[in-house]
């Protein structure tokens, strides 16, 4: 299927946007609330490492979208609907590259339509064909995931959606944010892998090879620090990134040793206001560790064409229950003045 055809035959696509926030929200706390659990599953798609959040799902209904998805490319108008923290600027500047490699067996195809990476955040879109009807019923999706240079991705953040076009017809879309910003270099090696997919049998591979989006990258090490009176927790903002896809905070979370062992380790929820006043919460702000506890956070916000002058940081502690409590001790001024280009 050629790109043209392709986004006219998403122009009848009708997103639930009001429903789909709900569903993200409850996502991102259900991911909180069982930080254990995520840290046990094989890092795959459809078990993203990190924060997960099923953005897709709900189930498309036909009526009309077709002035806010013709003619633009596919990653920027889904990932519009869909609240991707970079979907503005995707669209803009027209970031994305169009990839369009595609694996057919037994009866459904695997094609790769487009991807976009910075050397810190990927994101790929995928569809699928088939002869014949497929679902998105649990036991027919089957197993799929992805590869940078051969080896399976462990990053901070990871997500990843699908749902039906039409009866033949499945899209797929996936973001990762990195554990380390340029683990991978300036040029990597993607490989979309199936397995057993929507009901047919065998496994599906594409390769393809991908190259950062030129754009300015800024980095900041700011090296502040705050911490509880009882000195049981502390919070340090070791470096934050701009780049073409994201915003991003490195933060490094100091509590005893013992919770290691007994995996009481915390997990803060955050909320935090630029210098001009701005609120980045909710939607607006990713949350992940890298590693296989929560001493490496990373934080995730949308790109900044201007950049702040600073951050506050305004931790909150998440119960078993979801509430969540400010910690007015480890709120945190971030300054924006020691910069590596």
């Amino acid at each position: 299927m050629n790109k043209e055809k392709f986004n006219q035959s998403i122009n009848n696509i009708d997103i639930p946007l009001e429903k789909l926030v709900t569903r993200e929200k409850a996502a991102i706390l259900q991911a909180m609330k069982r930080r254990k659990a995520r840290r046990t599953t094989k890092h795959s798609i459809l078990v993203a490492c990190g924060l997960c959040i099923t953005l897709l799902g709900s189930g498309f209904v036909s009526s009309g979208m077709a002035n806010a998805l013709s003619n633009i490319p596919l990653i920027g108008p889904i990932y519009a609907q869909f609240s991707d923290i970079a979907s503005e600027k995707i669209q803009r500047d027209h970031l994305t590259t169009f990839i369009e490699k595609q694996d057919s067996h037994d009866g459904l195809t695997m094609s790769v339509q487009e991807a976009v990476y910075d050397g810190g955040r990927l994101i790929i879109t995928v569809f699928y064909t088939a002869e014949k009807k497929i679902s998105l019923r649990e036991e027919d999706i089957g197993y799929n995931y992805i590869t940078i240079n051969g080896q399976p991705i462990k990053p901070a953040i990871g997500s990843t959606g699908q749902d039906s076009i039409n009866s033949r017809t499945i899209i797929e879309h996936h973001q990762f944010t990195l554990a380390n910003y340029n683990e991978f270099g300036d040029n990597i090696e993607i490989t979309v892998h199936g397995e057993n997919l929507f009901g047919h049998k065998g496994k599906w591979k594409v390769d393809f090879p991908l190259q950062k989006i030129k754009g300015d990258i800024y980095e900041f090490y700011p090296e502040v620090k705050a911490e509880t009176v009882n000195k049981v927790y502390a919070l340090t903002a070791d470096k934050v990134t701009f780049s073409p896809l994201s915003t991003r905070i490195d933060l490094t979370i100091d509590y005893p040793s013992e919770m290691d062992e007994n995996d009481t380790w915390p997990w803060f929820d955050f909320s935090i206001v630029d210098d001009k006043g701005k609120v980045y919460e909710g939607l607006k702000l990713q949350e992940g560790m890298a590693g296989s506890n929560g001493r490496h956070m990373v934080l995730t916000l949308p790109p900044m064409d201007i950049l702040p002058q600073s951050f506050i940081l305004m931790p909150k502690d998440v119960d078993k229950e979801g509430q969540r409590k400010e910690i007015k001790e480890l709120e945190l001024i971030v300054p924006l003045d020691n910069k590596k280009y």
